[in-house]
């Protein structure tokens, strides 16, 4: 009888444990339903928007539900919880070495004359090294793979970044009592880097498909 008690009381409390652990989890079909919800509320209006799988590990550009361009994912860390499953929206770009536009004051281009020329920005101009700053205290951290010598040199102030810098900004945001999560990405090339640097403008929303 005893031991019959003993068991009972085990059993109760691992269901106690284990029971926000499953209800914190959707199940799969559950999530797939909200997947679906939230990315028809983008694909409704023609802006662009974003998916990041964190699952399948690619990234697109999408407008009306249609794929325009995707990029693979080499590899992935993250630091904190997974992103929430709802629309969030790209704040700030922020790299070390961001491209700028040459300033034209009004009527320069008339002193200039003929010698005026619209300072266009191209890809070869992006960065290839940035980072994203996201609502709910997201940053997303970019970077291509290392292929030449002073590509895996600079690797080692990515290394300082993640081991150093990202704890101490969790223990701030702790302090003040707020979400965040750090994911770095890393890409297969430097090109693909500066694509999407160049496609995902400040302001543009998307969702975020975890595993």
């Amino acid at each position: 009888m005893i031991m019959r008690i003993k068991v009972l009381l085990s059993l109760l409390f691992l269901f106690c444990i284990l029971s926000p652990c499953a209800a914190e989890e959707k199940p799969a079909p559950l999530k797939m339903n909200t997947r679906l919800k939230e990315e028809l509320a983008l694909a409704r209006s023609p802006a662009l928007y974003f998916i990041f799988d964190l699952g399948g590990k690619n990234i697109s550009l999408r407008s009306r539900g249609m794929v325009l361009q995707k990029w693979n994912i080499e590899s992935l860390r993250s630091w904190g919880g997974q992103p929430p499953l709802e629309i969030l929206t790209v704040i700030k770009k922020s790299a070390l070495f961001a491209p700028k536009r040459k300033e034209i004051k009004p009527g320069e281009a008339d002193e200039q004359g003929d010698k005026f020329e619209l300072d266009a920005l191209e890809l070869k101009d992006m960065p290839s090294s940035y980072a994203f700053y996201i609502d709910k205290g997201i940053y997303l951290y970019f970077r291509p793979k290392p292929r030449r010598f002073f590509s895996r040199v600079a690797n080692i102030g990515h290394i300082f970044v993640w081991y150093l810098w990202i704890p101490l900004r969790n223990l701030t945001f702790e302090a003040k009592r707020k979400p965040f999560r750090a994911i770095e990405v890393r890409l297969g090339s430097r090109e693909d880097c500066q694509s999407i640097y160049w496609s995902f403008s400040e302001g543009i929303k998307g969702l975020f498909f975890s595993p």
